[in-house]
C-alpha cells in the first residue's frame, strides 16, 4: 500500500525527500532510523538496518521480500503493541506480599510487638473472666475485692490494647510513607516509553485507590488477622479446658474451615484483582473525557461518552458484586461450623457430672463459644 503513494520526509519544516515508502526505506538512512524508532516505541522488534553493503550483496528479490514483510508490519501493527495490557497476578502468592510490606521501615518490629501486645490483651481477658467466674459465688471474696481485681485486670488489658492500636497506626504510616516515596521515585524516573504505553487512568488508579488500600486495609488487615486468629484459638482453648471432649469436634471443624478458606480465596482474590483493573478503565476514561471536553462538545458526543462511562462502571461493579456474594457464601458456612462446635460443647456440659465445674465457669465457656462465630469468620477472611 505504501509503495503506491509518495511519502514526504520532512525535517525542520523543510521537505528533504519525496518518494515511495519502499524507495525511502532502501535509500534514506534518516527514514530508516525514523521507522526503527517508531517500531521500538511501539514495543515490537525494530526493522533491520539495511546498509548499502547489504543492498549490493543481496539480490533485488530478497530485498523486496524483506521490505514487503516489514512494510506490512508497519502498516498494520497489533492493537496492543503501544498500549500494553495491565499486568495482573494469578494464583495465591502466600505470605510474600505481606513480607514485602513488613520489610518497609522496621515493619517487622512494629508487627511483632503489636501482635505480642494483643496476645497479652487476650490473656488478660481470659484471666479477667476467669477471676469473675471462679469467685462470683465465693463467700470468702468480698464484692469490693471482686470488682477491684476485675477492674484492675481490665484496665491493664485495655492499656495493652491501646498500645497495639498505636503500633498498628505507626506500622501503616511508616510503611505507606516508604512505599509512596518509592512510587513517586519510580514515576519521576520512568522513561517516556512508560508514559506512551501506560494509560493515565492506570497511573491514577495506582496512586489513588491502590495506594489507599496499602495505607488503610493492609496494616489493619494484618493485625485483624492476628487478633481474630488469637481470639478464635483462645475461645477453643477455654471450651477445651471445660470439656475436652469438644476437641473431637473442633479439630475436624477447623480443618474444614481451612479448606473453605482455600476454596474461597481462589475466587475472591481473582475478583479483587479484576475489580482493581476495571477501576483503572473508569479513571482513564474520565481523564480522557475531561481533557477532551471541548472536542466532545463540539462534535455533540456527550451522550456517547456518558453511556460509555456507565458501561465501565457496570463492568467494575460486577466483580465487586460477585466478591460480596462469595463473602456471604463463606460466612454462611463458617457460622454453621461455629454452631456445630458450640452445640457440641453445650451437649458435653449437659452430660457432665453435677459439681464438676461451677456455674460461673460453665457460663464463661458458653460465652466464649458464642463469640467463636465472629472470631472464626474474621480469622478466615483476613488470613
Amino acid at each position: 500500500m505504501h509503495s503506491n503513494f509518495a511519502v514526504q520526509l520532512m525535517s525542520d519544516g523543510e521537505i528533504l525527500q519525496a518518494a515511495t515508502y519502499h524507495d525511502l526505506l532502501t535509500s534514506c538512512k534518516d527514514f530508516q532510523d525514523l521507522v526503527n524508532a517508531h517500531r521500538e516505541t511501539a514495543g515490537s522488534e525494530g526493522l533491520m538496518d539495511v546498509t548499502s553493503s547489504e543492498r549490493h550483496s543481496s539480490s533485488a528479490k530478497e530485498i523486496r521480500k524483506i521490505h514487503v514483510e516489514k512494510e506490512k508490519e508497519f502498516e498494520a501493527p497489533k492493537g496492543d503493541q503501544l498500549i500494553k495490557q495491565e499486568e495482573r497476578e494469578i494464583g495465591d502468592h502466600g505470605l510474600k506480599p505481606y513480607l514485602q510490606y513488613l520489610n518497609q521501615n522496621k515493619g517487622y518490629a512494629y508487627f511483632l510487638i503489636a501482635s505480642l501486645f494483643h496476645l497479652i490483651f487476650v490473656i488478660g481477658q481470659i484471666l479477667q473472666n476467669s477471676w469473675m467466674a471462679a469467685n462470683v459465688d465465693n463467700p470468702k471474696v468480698s464484692t469490693l475485692r471482686l470488682i477491684l481485681v476485675y477492674l484492675l485486670i481490665g484496665v491493664t488489658s485495655a492499656v495493652f490494647l491501646f498500645m497495639r492500636s498505636l503500633l498498628t497506626v505507626a506500622l501503616g504510616l511508616q510503611s505507606s510513607k516508604s512505599l509512596f516515596l518509592q512510587l513517586l521515585n519510580s514515576l519521576f524516573r520512568a522513561p517516556m516509553l512508560f508514559y506512551d504505553s501506560t494509560p493515565l487512568g492506570r497511573i491514577l488508579s495506582r496512586v489513588s485507590s491502590d495506594l489507599s488500600i496499602v495505607d488503610l486495609d493492609v496494616p489493619f488487615g494484618l493485625l485483624f488477622a492476628v487478633a481474630a486468629t488469637t481470639t478464635c484459638y483462645a475461645s477453643l482453648t477455654v471450651l477445651a479446658v471445660v470439656t475436652w471432649q469438644v476437641l473431637f469436634v473442633s479439630i475436624p471443624m477447623i480443618y474444614f474451615a481451612l479448606r473453605l478458606q482455600r476454596y474461597y480465596f481462589a475466587t475472591a482474590k481473582e475478583l479483587m484483582r479484576m475489580n482493581g483493573i476495571t477501576k483503572s478503565f473508569i479513571a482513564n476514561h474520565l481523564a480522557e473525557s475531561v481533557a477532551g471536553a471541548v472536542t466532545i462538545r463540539a462534535f455533540e458526543e456527550e451522550d456517547r461518552f456518558f453511556v460509555k462511562n456507565l458501561d465501565l462502571i457496570d463492568i467494575n461493579a460486577a466483580p465487586f458484586f460477585h466478591s460480596f456474594a462469595a463473602n456471604e457464601w463463606l460466612i454462611q458456612r463458617l457460622e454453621t461450623v461455629s454452631a456445630v462446635v458450640l452445640a457440641s460443647a453445650a451437649l458435653c456440659m449437659v452430660v457432665l457430672p453435677t459439681g464438676t465445674f461451677s456455674s460461673g465457669v460453665i457460663g464463661m465457656a458458653l460465652s466464649y463459644g458464642l463469640s467463636l462465630n465472629a472470631s472464626l469468620v474474621f480469622s478466615i477472611q483476613y488470613q
